[in-house]
């Protein structure tokens, strides 16, 4: 097997600036899966050619890059392995960071139009992205046979899109959900959250728990400062999202986040989330060492691809449930389909190839069976039959597998279609991030935040 060819962030951007993250469950037939094999061509692709040349092709590198932990990135580098071996005049060269560290670095190199030919590209900045041409339109790549989108569900190309164009293929897809310790709720004899609780129902059913649980346990986490649960209300409430949608201005009014923020905060004052200095120190540590990790959190706000994990954590039992509605909502189902997709450099010359090399990962069963839905739900509703026709459904990772998938066509097929998160986005949230710290520290009301929130937004949103 050809040997990895990895550069590290930092060694590439050196040198790159030196040179120039729906079937029903219940049917009764299976989406048929091609396999292929060893040494040819993966699933709706025909393989590249460079210099007008037939095959043999001539060998060439291509550039990936992406964001994860250590276990991502070995997951991704031996489906990067297994596609080489396949293709053997494909070399890839491989450049992987942790999410913090990946989006510093890619923004250096898109300010220095040195992207990579393709990279993995979060709803988050697919509007910062694609508004600025760093990623290239693909339908025509799709309409030509490169890349297989059969078997995707609209919802799963929906939220790989921008301004009405497909600019990404996802390798998975998530959405906001609540997990909660099904051991520890039933272990004090309280009721199991339900599907899409109203708010009324919610802070009733926390409060009660709370009074249930030994001390040192708590009944939630600090809700109201997860950004999908914000964008969920906003949505809710008929509002395009955190912004507006061409992210010039927020996309919610005074009164609708002042009645959000007080809403958590009476639970936070109740005592149905832990003290503030607990929740900053909880904010550093990774899952498997968090209060949730540790059965500490009852019912707790993260996306449906971090539920396995969770679980893969503890011993308890777990569960998933859909997000809370407002008692007023406008709209029910409004959670944005978190996508991590692939997408292809605006300035690569190597477009055949990225698309060649795109397919490939998204549709071939012998690499997805390797990467064993890591960073969500695959866009295939092939592979999703064949990820679970695989699941030990004894195991309570398994359990929770299953669970996730099946969640995530409930939530592909019934959202709302959102046409992805503008510039600006990111800016806005880390600043209601903050207001909210102030108000937890008691440094500002409400009111107070949410007018500094505006008139920060007033000028950094343009």
């Amino acid at each position: 097997m050809k040997a990895r060819k990895t550069i590290a962030l930092t060694l590439i951007l050196t040198l790159l600036l030196g040179v120039a993250v729906a079937c029903d469950g219940g049917g009764t037939t299976t989406p048929a899966v091609t396999t292929k094999a060893p040494g040819t061509t993966p699933v709706g692709t025909t393989a590249p050619t460079t210099a007008g040349t037939t095959a043999p092709p001539e060998p060439y590198e291509l550039s990936v890059a992406w964001w994860g932990g250590e276990a991502r990135h070995k997951k991704t580098l031996d489906m990067i392995d297994a596609y080489m071996a396949d293709f053997p005049y494909v070399t890839v060269v491989s450049t992987y960071a942790a999410y913090t560290d990946y989006w510093t670095k890619m923004a250096t190199l898109a300010a220095g139009r040195n992207m990579p030919d393709v990279y993995l590209v979060q709803l988050t900045y697919v509007g910062d992205y694609a508004s600025k041409g760093l990623m290239r339109p693909l339908q025509d790549l799709v309409d030509a046979g490169k890349i297989d989108v059969s078997n995707f569900t609209p919802g799963a190309l929906n939220g790989s899109s921008y301004d009405g164009k497909l600019v990404g293929i996802t390798l998975g897809d998530t959405a906001s959900t609540i997990v909660y310790n099904k051991t520890l709720i039933e272990s004090v004899g309280y009721a199991l959250p339900k599907d899409q609780m109203t708010w009324t129902e919610y802070s009733t059913y926390l409060k009660g728990l709370a009074e249930k649980l030994p001390e040192g346990v708590y009944a939630s986490d600090l809700g109201c400062r997860h950004e999908h649960t914000i964008e969920n209300f906003a949505r809710q409430m008929d509002f395009y999202g955190i912004t507006s949608e061409d992210g010039k201005s927020l996309g919610y009014t005074k009164e609708a986040l002042t009645e959000y923020l007080n809403f958590h905060y009476d639970m936070f004052e109740a005592g149905c989330m832990p003290p503030l200095e607990v929740m900053i120190e909880d904010r550093s540590k990774q899952w498997g060492d968090s209060l949730s990790g540790n059965g500490k959190i009852a019912v707790w706000n993260t996306n449906v691809n971090q539920g396995k994990i969770f679980q893969a954590s503890i011993e308890d039992e777990l569960g998933m449930a859909r997000p809370i509605v407002a008692d007023d909502a406008v709209n029910q189902y409004v959670e944005a389909a978190v996508c991590s997709t692939w997408a292809i450099s605006g300035n690569t010359e190597k477009v055949d190839e990225a698309a060649h090399f795109i397919n490939a990962m998204v549709n071939d069963w012998d690499l997805q069976k390797i990467y064993d839905m890591d960073i969500g739900v695959p866009g295939s509703t092939a592979i999703q039959e064949e990820l679970i026709n695989l699941l030990d459904l004894t195991k309570p990772v398994d359990q929770m597998k299953k669970r996730e998938i099946e969640l995530m066509r409930d939530i592909l097929n019934t959202t709302i279609p959102f046409n992805g998160r503008p510039a600006g986005y990111p800016t806005a949230v880390d600043d209601l991030y903050k207001k909210i710290d102030e108000i937890l520290y008691g440094n500002m009301t409400v009111e107070e935040a949410v007018e500094a929130h505006f008139a920060a937004m007033a000028s950094l949103l343009k």
